[in-house]
């Protein structure tokens, strides 16, 4: 049932004539599913791919998404009938968009995995993927890992690649073996749906919500400004501090063009110990001049303290997931993290509720480099603490930032440091932002943008920004290969596609599975019931948890933990009962404090990107 064959755009947007031999429905009591059992996802072969009405392709529905996966109701001669949303029966795929795409226009997607880049890589600096399409050719590889006799059919274009939004970079997972490289390294090779490269006269286009072509000063807006924020430890050793940054900002941007100034704004999020009365203030966005005024006042009114460790991790998620999209903020958003003595090396949840415990820099680095924001941390004086430096260097540098540590100049240098780093970052947004504005043309009566000017974080602050845009790729299109990639620890890792309702029914599931001294009728009940609400009501109960959650959902797990049926712990002792729960509550908590760290983002998406590590 895999469909192999590789497209070109040219196929992907003909218009398919109705004919006698194809019906104009499909009629199905369950989704269709691939011989091994899979619930059946299809993944568009180019970006130019059509769907339509009926199987008699007599009009035109919607284009499909570049590498999104669709969801297969049933299958119809040759084409299958589809639907846009995640669906365990028929009646919730018939809820969604549904729409007939041809069958050899699109891959097969059996699981929810694919592969991502490593978070601690800088994607700008890191090596291309390379990818063999050809079995014997790998093998050649494998055995000798000589390139140049063997080498790989396609080694990625970095800078299409960055490029393209970030939805869609992973590189979906067909399937997976262990193989040796030279007869002695273990190494999985993953067999992937790769996009080619896009071509030099790929567009932007750009409109409203509504459908019309967009504001143009919106759009001049989102690529000419930047948005700082100003994370403050408030704490009573930092007077004097606040004064010299307050006038070294405003001493820097006094001195710039009156369009630079405007286009650029600042806000604060002032904190202190969680013990303090008042633990964090945050701030409307403002003027840089108004913003250097506030500063300045708030440098008489900082007090509390006496605890060294500061947590300054807590107020740079509440930066990240409430600052920039309360204030609907679209220009370039840079963090200033400002701190003395020492901080907290997780988050504590001390300071907002809204803050889960236990995430440490690199992870929230890892959260802040997604969403395109840079930081800039400084040590605002000479006690450093344990973790100080560790914590304000790691925000800085994974996300493309710079720390400015303490050093004899004393306060004044470095308020002057931070101030000059912004007003650099200010003058680089707009004269980088009015080069991309003078680019503009028409396309089709939409203003356009070359995308060879643009990049993931610039489109995705447009969309911030309200503007709906679409790549166009013009005569060319964007084809999908099928490959196999060598597992690359320093570049790949397996990722998963999961919305909120599955891992919420996951961790859940995980809980009741963990639970010790229930009756045992009373939890293959429970259980049933969680499984239920992820794969449907019409799973085997003697198949074991694993495998159903693999082939309804899509989720591959690492270990065998779960592979056991429904009725299997009424048969444990107390003590077996015991210690597999004790494994179960562990894998739980980890799948629990990862949904925790990031209901920000699975609030507002329809699904993310989870780690493979986080299932057991």
């Amino acid at each position: 049932m895999t469909s192999r064959a590789l497209i070109s755009a040219s196929l992907a947007i003909l218009i398919f004539c109705s004919t006698s031999r194809y019906a104009h429905s499909c009629q199905t009591d369950e989704l269709a599913r691939t011989d091994a059992g899979f619930i059946l996802k299809i993944v568009a072969g180019s970006n130019k791919v059509k769907t339509y009405s009926d199987s008699a392709a007599a009009s035109e529905r919607y284009t499909l998404g570049l590498l999104q996966p669709y969801f297969v109701i049933c299958e119809d001669g040759d084409y299958y009938h589809i639907t846009d949303i995640q669906a365990n029966t028929v009646e919730e795929a018939l809820s969604g968009q549904t729409a007939y795409v041809r069958r050899d226009q699109v891959f097969i997607w059996p699981t929810r995995e694919a592969l991502n880049f490593n978070a601690l890589i800088f994607e700008a600096n890191r090596p291309g993927v390379r990818a063999w399409e050809d079995e014997e050719n790998l093998k050649g590889f494998m055995d000798s890992g000589d390139l140049t006799r063997f080498p790989p059919a396609y080694e990625e274009d970095l800078e299409s690649t960055l490029k393209r939004p970030r939805e869609t970079r992973p590189y979906p997972v067909l399937g997976s073996e262990e193989r040796k490289l030279r007869g002695t390294v273990d190494k999985r090779v993953f067999r992937s749906l790769i996009p080619a490269a896009l071509p030099p006269k790929t567009a932007v286009t750009l409109k409203d919500k509504s459908g019309q072509a967009a504001d143009m000063e919106v759009v001049e807006r989102a690529l000419t400004s930047a948005t700082f924020l100003v994370v403050f430890d408030a704490t009573a050793s930092m007077g004097n501090f606040a004064l010299e940054s307050a006038k070294a900002v405003e001493t820097a941007f006094n001195g710039l063009a009156p369009q630079v100034r405007e286009k650029s704004s600042v806000g604060f999020i002032f904190f202190r110990d969680k013990d303090d009365d008042e633990k964090l203030v945050m701030t409307k966005l403002m003027p840089i001049n108004d913003g250097s005024r506030l500063l300045r006042e708030a440098s008489s009114k900082m007090t509390g303290g006496g605890d060294d460790p500061e947590p300054i991790l807590d107020a740079t998620y509440v930066g990240l997931n409430f600052f920039f999209k309360d204030q609907q903020s679209i220009g370039r958003p840079v963090i200033i993290g400002v701190l003395n003595d020492d901080a907290h090396p997780t988050t504590t949840g001390g300071i907002d509720d809204r803050v889960p415990t236990g995430i440490d820099a690199l992870n929230l680095a890892g959260q802040l480099r997604e969403d395109g924001v840079t930081v800039v941390t400084a040590q605002a004086g000479p006690n450093s603490g344990e973790n100080l430096v560790s914590v304000l260097q790691t925000l800085a540098e994974t996300t493309g930032g710079q720390f400015i540590a303490w050093n004899n100049d004393g306060g004044a240098a470095i308020s002057a440091a931070v101030a000059e780093l912004m007003k650099g970052t200010a003058v680089a947004e707009v004269e980088a932002g009015m080069a991309i504005v003078e680019t503009v043309f028409d396309y089709e009566d939409y203003p356009a943008i070359p995308l060879k000017v643009l990049d993931g974080e610039r489109l995705e602050r447009l969309r911030r920004a309200g503007i709906d845009y679409n790549i166009e790729p013009g005569s060319d299109g964007v084809l999908v290969r099928e490959a196999y990639i060598i597992e690359n620890n320093d570049l790949l890792e397996p990722r998963v596609q999961i919305d909120k309702e599955t891992l919420s029914n996951l961790v859940t599931l995980f809980n009741i599975l963990g639970t010790v001294g229930v009756d045992a009728e009373s939890a293959t009940r429970s259980i049933g019931e969680a499984i239920a609400a992820i794969a449907g009501e019409n799973f085997k109960d003697d198949e074991p948890i694993n495998e159903i959650l693999t082939k309804n959902a899509g989720i591959q797990f690492r270990t065998k933990l779960l592979s056991f049926d429904v009725r299997y712990l009424a048969g444990l002792t107390p003590d077996e009962r015991l210690a597999l729960s004790a494994r179960i509550q562990e894998a739980g908590n980890t799948l629990g404090n990862y949904m925790s760290a990031h209901l920000s983002e699975l609030d507002s998406e329809p699904s993310i990107w989870m780690p493979m590590s986080v299932l057991p």
